[in-house]
């Protein structure tokens, strides 16, 4: 769209099959009722709840689904910052194992299928039952939790606990909790893209803000989504227009797109060097926010010598998390010593007596096992490279100086796309990788876990060694007790012993980013990080 137009004009504007009367006058819209918004995400495998475990997937199935409770945007996620969605009220039993949820009543899906307590049992009961290795229920421990659904009444529905759980309404607020519509969510298997159905038939959700009304993929690659207004949303004075998604195969690409006003809203990622072209540009506006997203690295602990911790400490210490922070994201990210982000409760820093770059405590540590600078210790380091993460390539490069920085280390880098690094990682074959984690629920829980996260395949997990075990612990304490105090004193012993382990090693901790016209509002970034595109609007 050419910026320079002062006068009355009228402009059609075909964004993938749609077509949309943009009004404008002196270069701002009017009457408008679709918003474009450009990514480099993609569904990794589907949007359905019982499946799907990424950050993009997850926020389709926030726009299409409902939950029982939502967290007030701008929140920091405590209890008192969660409020009724499909639920209007709830109350849990003294001792902390039973939970018991009022229904908002009247609500229907699309189609006029009715909402109730029914539909909650039998999306926990299929999502649950279906039990998928790589789907949010077994990783976030669903069946660890949850005992059973029952239906009390039409619009009264309870859930009995196997423990007591701290973070229950976060976890209901998350996209693996929300409901699925019983005609397209099957008891025995995922629902996923499929060129050949409807794309109703795409997806099980309902009950959202918004319905999907196209999907395009071409080689299978997503291209466009469509989001149009749900009439039958619990919150009637939501969405305020309809949404579309396209997406982009590099950040050049989506930068160009805003740009060019090919789109209104850039979401992931932009680099720091594009957001801050941006900031000078009285065209554009550049929100930013707390983020809880982390990034780690990850010893694969059936290599020698990755098995052995003081040679894990000895990396640990090489690293360099601030040159990271500065050079690559220019200060949008900040260093992280815990695998429980900065800003949440019961966070304690417990890497931070590793250093930054302490090459003296490496040199001593891996001279103790033989490597020295004439016979160095040489590690294959991987990341992916398809945009899954930010400016991984430059990261891995930053990582590989600062870990030859010792003197004693040799890093070869390896670069493979989404789909082929979760293989590898499935399969064990890369002695150390980077990776990241997007809150499931915004509590401590959420995270501590991952140092012995089965599913990271490290061999280091809840079983084995002496260490995970101890770690597993300590995490079901931090989880089970209703007094803080207790949860405080568990989680903090249990970051001490994961920085003792280096299992995993913390990295840095996300700022939240995204750039728009100038004319856009809604745009609220927490420490949810969720983009909520059923906030978005235009500004008159």
């Amino acid at each position: 769209m050419n910026k320079k137009i002062v006068a009355l004009v009228v402009i059609l504007v075909i964004a993938g099959g749609a077509v949309g009367a943009y009004v404008l006058l002196g270069g701002l819209p009017s009457g408008e009722n679709t918003i474009v918004v450009g990514t480099t995400d993609a569904v990794e495998a589907s949007i359905d709840p019982a499946q799907s475990w990424d950050y993009f997937g997850w926020s389709m199935i926030s726009c299409l689904g409902a939950g029982l409770v939502e967290i007030i945007p701008g929140t920091s996620a405590r209890s008192e910052d969660i409020r009724g969605a499909l639920a209007e009220s709830w109350h849990v039993s003294d001792d902390g194992k039973t939970w018991t949820f009022d229904l908002r009543q009247g609500l229907t899906f699309a189609d006029g299928t009715p909402f109730n307590a029914t539909v909650v049992k039998y999306s926990f009961d299929r999502n649950m039952g279906m039990a998928l290795p790589d789907g949010p229920q077994v990783g976030i421990g669903y069946g660890d939790i949850i005992d059973s659904v029952t239906v009390v009444d039409t619009y009264t529905v309870k859930f009995d606990l196997k423990i007591s759980f701290a973070p229950f309404l976060q976890l209901m607020a998350c996209a693996a909790s929300y409901m699925v519509h019983p005609k397209y969510a099957p008891l025995d298997h995922y629902v996923g893209y499929n060129a050949s159905k409807s794309v109703r038939e795409c997806h099980p959700n309902g009950l959202g803000p918004f319905t999907l009304t196209k999907w395009t993929r071409e080689g299978g690659e997503d291209v466009m989504m469509r989001l149009e207004k749900n009439p039958n949303y619990w919150n009637s004075s939501l969405p305020k227009v309809d949404v579309i998604i396209k997406f982009y195969s590099s950040e050049a690409a989506l930068y160009n797109a805003l740009t060019t006003g090919e789109i209104d809203v850039a979401y992931r990622h932009l680099t720091p060097d594009q957001l801050n072209e941006l900031k000078g540009n009285s065209q554009f506006k550049v929100w930013e926010g707390i983020g809880a997203a982390i990034q780690y690295l990850c010893f694969q602990q059936r290599i020698y010598p990755l098995n052995i911790t003081e040679v894990r400490r000895a990396i640990a210490a090489a690293i360099n998390r601030t040159a990271v922070a500065e050079t690559v994201f220019h200060g949008t990210v900040d260093p992280l010593y815990s695998i429980i982000p900065a800003g949440m409760a019961y966070h304690k820093p417990s890497f931070q007596k590793y250093g930054n770059a302490n090459y003296t405590y490496t040199r001593q540590t891996l001279a103790n096992y033989g490597y020295d600078e004439n016979h160095k210790l040489v590690l294959d380091l991987y990341y992916e490279s398809s945009g899954h993460y930010p400016h991984s390539e430059a990261q891995a490069t930053v990582y590989k100086n600062s870990l030859e920085g010792s003197g004693v280390i040799t890093v070869k880098l390896h670069a493979l796309e989404w789909a082929q690094y979760r293989q590898a990682r499935n399969a064990g074959t890369m002695p150390l990788m980077i990776y990241g984690w997007y809150p499931d629920y915004i509590d401590p829980d959420n995270y501590a876990f991952l140092p012995f996260a089965g599913w990271l395949n490290m061999g280091y997990n809840k079983t084995y060694p002496a260490g995970g075990v101890a770690q597993y612990a300590l995490w079901l304490a931090g989880r089970s007790s209703t007094e803080s105090a207790d949860r405080q004193a568990a989680y903090y012993a249990l970051q001490d012993l994961q920085a003792d382990e280096c299992s995993i090693v913390p990295l840095w901790q996300g700022k939240t980013t995204a750039a728009s016209k100038a004319n856009i509002g809604g745009i609220v970034l927490d420490i949810t990080v969720q983009f909520r595109y059923w906030l978005l609007y235009w500004e008159s």
